[in-house]
């Protein structure tokens, strides 16, 4: 009689727990004659033995990952054993052994092959065990999501975000087309998702201390939900009965590396040093019963890379731009104060020179941080620096198995990352772009992961598991030039301010050159957390195994980040060239950019500033249930419904804000008589069908066809996060291309409240720029009224 052997589609945990949408359930099953089937884990010696029904089946229900005995027995029939039966997550696995007559105490045993056909699920999925992610070459930090690209549909995996932001180096993926922002990655069930940037997973975990990772990609079962895109269930690796470990080191520096095809004769190659190294141990505490398993893994990288950057040269400094006019007239600087205010009728600077009581003082100061040209006498890349990140990380991951006896199981695991990574501005304290490609700041960063689990058999046919899991990110960068306001020092009004955050040197941005300071996202402080649970149900009744369960995700966002503007939060200002270049004459170019700026004529002064603490608190529920339905032999259908929700997001301890355009009024949630969602609904109709259909034609043949919905689960903290009132960006900028809107003397706009209503005033009486012979109007770019309404929207 056939046997049919499976593991079922809910991935469980190293410890027999499975876990819905990234974790599921796998189970071992036989059809046979009457009798009795038992599974051992090899690693082990955890059993499970089962009763055939009445059509001589065995559902052995949310195995541990892992090579499995399996041994059938009935009365008048040899003994069956199958060796090496593989067990690997979200999966249902068969095998059909043949019962010849005979005496119990005869036996054959045939060794399993791998299972190459996928005979009773309709999904598309990949798996990834550990053997290949620490065999293969894989690079690129050692990632195992680098091995996505072997998934069918996937893109190419690649690095976003800067090695300061994501030090754990997180690789971002499209699966079938769909966006990076909607895959999401379970790790022994809990749910790891980094809420700001959710194209990233949180915790990589590392790849030593991984057992296996499977990816859905399409026509999922209905316990598998809130995922778009795709649902990777990432197990990681337990103790077993014997002590096994490992040590490793990876090594590279420039020296194993060939020469760059342009790099200068006679120049060293840059420093290129990378070591990761660690070690893995696992084995038993108590015989069968209670299990360990430790890993550690360190990264140091010291990276330099060349590049060329644009720094002025000493006429240009001196406001001698004589030479660089083109043939059409394009680098002549005009005068300002010529002309009309929209840039008609302006004369040249005799000879292309500024002349020197003209230049600003302030303008001067800023330059002397520019170096000199190194590289060559032109005006575009003349100056050469190598440089790049840094990168100090360490990851420790533990997990501990309990078997509690023969009907239940429990396991805990817990994870931690912590990382330095940076590096230093191409102009030092004067920031400019990271060398290398890296970030002008330090980044201090940990990542945690915790989940507990458990699965219990309260009855021969209906079996319980849930999984508590938590995720959290800490995150505090700093720029190089943190601590001091170098804008105030220079003179610039309303540069920096009282909070510390707000030093550092003034982002100084003119057209064709490289800009001063550092990025509008500096500095920041991150911490988010994700939490989870899952519940489920199986009630196996003859052919039939049903499956209920609930979902909870819950997110948590607390962010110090106002770069809502170009300059952040201490402020900066744009040259742009207008105010030196003709209206009707040649464009402007990087000659004009450079005279703007020693005129100290800004086109626009910027700069955000964030009182109130950006917070984020949403809940996602799922519900579902499912029936895998066994008609016969050859045919598998498998039929499920999903319901799931994502309740508008609220801040923490009050509700949402929302603009409405037609009267510029920004309403409160949670403030007087505005509701929490200031009349923002959501979906409540988010029903989700599941159809799959699995027939196997013969050994070599099978047929699926499946059908799914997936609904966005993106956080609402990406989108909403933190904008007016909770970061407020004050703009001043030029009311056309040809004049200018403040100088460097005036600085920026100042914002300041006057009760409940936040108004942008400029440093001076009217909004205005001014020059001898010239005045200019100068508008706002933004005014928004805040309202906590007595009534409701």
């Amino acid at each position: 009689m056939p046997h049919l052997l499976r593991r079922h589609d809910a991935v469980v945990r190293s410890s027999n727990l499975r876990v819905r949408g990234g974790n599921r359930k796998r189970s071992l099953g036989v059809s046979r004659p009457r009798g009795n089937g038992v599974v051992g884990q090899q690693e082990t010696g955890v059993t499970k033995e089962e009763k055939a029904d009445g059509a001589g089946r065995y559902a052995f229900q949310n195995l541990t990952p892992g090579k499995y005995d399996v041994k059938v027995t009935s009365s008048g029939f040899k003994t069956y054993t199958a060796t090496d039966v593989d067990v690997a997550p979200n999966t249902v696995s068969r095998i059909d052994p043949k019962l010849d007559v005979g005496q119990l105490s005869d036996q054959v045993t045939v060794e399993a092959n791998a299972v190459v056909l996928q005979t009773e699920k309709a999904d598309t999925h990949a798996v990834i065990e550990s053997k290949q992610i620490t065999s293969l070459p894989i690079g690129g930090y050692r990632n195992y999501q680098t091995l996505l690209n072997l998934v069918p549909g996937a893109s190419p995996a690649l690095t976003q975000n800067s090695i300061t932001d994501t030090p754990g180096r997180s690789l971002a993926v499209n699966v079938n087309g769909g966006n990076a922002n909607t895959n999401i990655t379970r790790i022994d069930g809990a749910a790891s998702v980094n809420v700001w940037l959710p194209h990233h997973v949180g915790y990589v975990t590392s790849s030593e201390a991984i057992e296996a990772v499977n990816i859905t990609t399409g026509s999922a079962d209905a316990e598998q939900g809130m995922a778009g895109s795709s649902a990777t269930v990432l197990i990681t690796k337990s103790g077993t009965n014997d002590i096994h470990g490992s040590a490793f080191e990876f090594h590279d520096d420039q020296h194993l590396k060939s020469r760059a095809f342009f790099q200068a004769a006679g120049t060293d190659k840059p420093l290129s040093i990378y070591n990761n190294y660690g070690g893995t141990i696992g084995g038993k505490i108590i015989r069968n019963k209670l299990f360990y398993f430790l890993s550690f893994d360190g990264t140091g990288q010291r990276q330099a890379a060349p590049a060329f950057y644009t720094v002025p040269t000493a006429a240009m400094r001196n406001g001698d731009f004589g030479g660089l006019i083109a043939a059409n007239g394009a680098g002549t600087i005009y005068d300002p104060n010529s002309g009309t205010p929209d840039g008609k009728g302006r004369t040249p600077f005799p000879n292309n020179l500024i002349p020197a009581n003209r230049i600003d003082s302030i303008a001067q100061k800023l330059q002397s941080y520019y170096p000199l040209p190194n590289f060559s006498s032109g005006v575009s890349n003349n100056y050469f620096a190598a440089g790049g990140p840094i990168l100090d990380r360490k990851y420790f991951d533990a997990k501990l198995n309990y078997n509690l006896g023969d009907k239940q199981t429990v396991f805990a695991k817990y994870g931690r990352m912590w990382a330095t990574s940076g590096g230093k501005g191409v102009f030092g304290i004067a920031g400019g772009p990271g060398l290398g490609g890296a970030d002008p700041g330090l980044g201090d960063t940990t990542q945690q992961v915790a989940t507990l689990g458990t699965t219990r058999t309260l009855s021969p046919n209906l079996l319980f598991d849930a999984v508590v899991g938590y995720n959290r990110m800490d995150q505090s960068v700093i720029p190089n030039d943190f601590g001091t306001n170098y804008g105030q020092q220079f003179g610039i009004p309303n540069t920096n301010g009282p909070d510390p955050r707000q030093s550092g040197f003034p982002n100084i941005a003119i057209t064709g050159f490289t800009g001063l300071g550092v990025p509008n996202w500096m500095p920041v402080t991150r911490v988010e957390e994700t939490f989870t649970n899952s519940e489920n149900v199986t009630w196996t009744k003859g052919k039939h195994e049903f499956r209920f369960g609930f979902d909870l995700v819950r997110h948590h966002l607390n962010h110090w980040q106002p770069e809502i503007g170009l300059f952040g939060p201490r402020g900066g200002l744009d040259f742009n060239g207008g105010a030196t270049a003709l209206n009707g004459g040649a464009a402007s170019n990087y000659a004009n950019g450079y005279g703007t700026f020693l005129l100290g004529l800004s086109d626009d002064a910027e700069k955000s500033l964030q009182n109130i603490l950006s917070t984020g608190r949403e809940w996602q529920f799922g519900w579902y249930g499912r029936d895998r339905w066994q008609v016969s032999r050859n045919l598998t259908i498998d039929v499920g419904l999903r319901y799931e929700l994502y309740p508008l997001m609220t801040r923490a301890g009050k509700g949402i804000e929302r603009l409405d355009p037609s009267t510029n009024l920004v309403y409160l949630g949670g403030r007087g008589n505005v509701p929490d969602d200031a009349g923002i609904s959501v979906s409540h109709t988010l029903f989700a069908p599941r159809l799959g259909i699995a027939y196997r034609l013969n050994d070599k043949t099978v047929v699926r066809v499946g059908y799914g919905m997936n609904f966005d689960p993106i956080p609402f903290s990406r989108p909403l996060r933190g904008w007016y009132p909770l970061v407020i960006n004050g703009a001043l900028t030029s009311p056309n291309t040809y004049s200018w809107g403040t100088t460097l003397k005036q600085g920026r706009a100042e914002c300041r409240r006057t009760g409940s209503v936040y108004r942008y005033h400029p440093v001076a009486e009217q909004c205005i720029g001014t020059q001898p012979e010239q005045l200019h109007s100068s508008r706002l770019r933004t005014e928004l009224q805040l309202h906590a309404r007595t009534q409701t929207p």
